[in-house]
């Protein structure tokens, strides 16, 4: 099968905007789960996984300095979208096949907010890795403006869960980047 390229608009990822404010601090709500997208207009809807039911996941927008909490919600379904190999190191049969943590990849963070392997969680947080510690992260931003992104971190699975569409970008600003009006 060939298929045309460039027919398709380049999918540009929604901004995420903060469900509320805890203690002064924007508090975001991000829910992973099952969804159907079009990735091409000669294809048919493709199952994958998406943050907020889209790939990749929505854009945060946040500004240096400026602290972020972000509750990480599983809702996926209770079997994989992909083949599981068990004999890898964390993906062995007494682990749930379908288990997420986030990571901000080169986020600043303090240890217990940052997608560590072994905190995973399943749907509702029926099950959590031993490094599990809280349902909330923060994320104090406290480091130059940079294009980083988020991601699935779940020990023995990440690259599944990759795969099956758990990224997106999170844009860390500045008051300098602001002055280029780009």
């Amino acid at each position: 099968m060939s298929l045309e390229k460039f027919v398709d608009a380049l999918p540009i990822p929604s901004v995420l905007k903060a469900k509320d404010k805890h203690d002064n601090i924007p508090f975001y709500e991000v829910t992973m789960k099952e969804v159907k997208q079009k990735l091409h207009r000669d294809l048919p809807p493709t199952t994958v996984w998406g943050y907020n039911g889209m790939y990749p996941g929505p854009t945060f927008e946040v500004q240096r300095n400026h602290p972020i909490l972000v509750k990480w919600k599983n809702k996926l379904p209770f079997e994989h979208l992909l083949p599981v190999d068990r004999t890898i190191h964390g993906a062995e049969p007494d682990k749930p096949s379908v288990r997420t943590v986030v990571h901000l990849h080169e986020g600043r963070v303090r240890p217990e907010n940052d997608g560590y392997p072994e905190a995973w969680f399943t749907r509702n947080f029926e099950n959590v890795g031993p490094k599990f510690v809280h349902e909330v992260y923060y994320y104090p931003n406290c480091q130059r403006p940079a294009t980083l992104w988020y991601h699935d971190h779940a020990l023995g699975i990440t690259r599944l869960n990759v795969y099956a569409g758990l990224a997106g970008f999170y844009l860390l600003r500045d008051k300098e980047e602001e002055k280029l009006n780009l």
